[in-house]
């Protein structure tokens, strides 16, 4: 018979949503909306038909900041 190891832990929850607590404030300087559930992150923007590049730019600039983040933490 082998032991077996409990899955996951009581506080790894906590401390996951502590890790990931910046990328809603870096998303947030952006302009954009955030919106976490679980380990997916999803980021909205609005914006009129005639500033869908301006939306573009800022969302591809928040993606890019998201990832530099990411590699450095």
């Amino acid at each position: 018979m082998t032991a077996q190891n409990p899955q996951g832990s009581v506080l790894g929850p906590i401390l996951f949503i502590l890790y990931v607590a910046d990328i809603a404030t870096l998303v947030e300087s952006h302009g954009l909306t955030p919106h976490q559930y679980a380990n997916d992150t999803q980021i909205y923007g609005l914006c009129s038909p005639s500033h869908v590049d301006d939306l573009s730019s800022t969302l591809s600039g928040c993606v890019n900041d998201d990832a530099d983040w990411m590699q450095s933490n």
